[in-house]
């Protein structure tokens, strides 16, 4: 099957598109480019989001613009957290809440590395809540390094007095459960192949990839 990328970085509100050929020819059409969802400025003081940076390193995004984020991801990436470590977080091929499991959540760190972390956004609030170690063992996957996973989530919490106080009111405010599978689950996300892909730049993706420039589109 064919495909064909269009950018909408710089394509405000561009959503889907429906390629249509006189021979009958099935067109795959991919949206590519990044988004960030930014939390409402009404949002921005709410508690949830201290407890998430505090306890998970999972801060929100409020002022970054894509510029911020030197990469091109193919699908569509909709940002819409980092961290300390200058990774970014977001839904791939969609925009996701919490009340719908249609859009994976993946990653891309500094080195430009990346994958696929959870199948929804639910289960990445999930992960990140009850698994402080789940950085730790995505790091240890991609270099081969042997780990202990109960080592690795002590370390983390052993020094922080308030984690699991601030861990119980994330729960209670998200109303998240803990899945037992979470980190199988992540171990398998990040080994299995798929469609996310990241590019140095546009100009990389457009090496590989076949743009359709949509102001030709009637």
């Amino acid at each position: 099957m064919k495909k064909l990328v269009i950018d909408t970085e710089q394509k405000d509100g561009a959503t889907a598109y429906c390629v249509h050929t006189e021979s009958g020819e099935t067109i795959e059409v991919v949206l590519a480019g990044k988004r960030i969802i930014s939390v409402p400025v009404s949002e921005q003081a709410d508690r949830i989001y201290r407890l998430l940076e505090e306890n998970c390193d999972l801060i929100f995004c409020t002022t970054q613009k894509p510029n911020d984020f030197p990469f091109y991801p193919i699908p569509q990436f909709f940002i819409f957290a980092v961290d300390s470590k200058e990774n970014c977080f977001g839904t791939i091929g969609g925009m996701g809440d919490i009340a719908d499991d249609d859009f994976p959540v993946g990653y891309v760190n500094r080195k430009g590395e990346f994958g696929i972390i959870t199948t929804d956004f639910k289960e990445f609030l999930s992960l990140v809540t009850f698994y402080p170690c789940w950085r730790d063992i995505i790091r240890c996957e991609r270099t081969g390094a042997i780990y202990n996973i109960e080592d690795m989530k002590m370390s983390k919490i052993e020094n922080h007095s308030q984690y699991l106080a601030r861990q119980s009111q994330i729960v209670e405010t998200l109303k998240l459960s803990k899945n037992p599978k979470s980190l199988e689950l992540l171990i398998s996300n990040i080994k299995s192949p798929s469609d996310f892909m990241v590019y140095a730049s546009k100009e990389e993706a457009e090496k590989v990839n076949t743009f359709l420039d949509i102001s030709n589109l009637i």
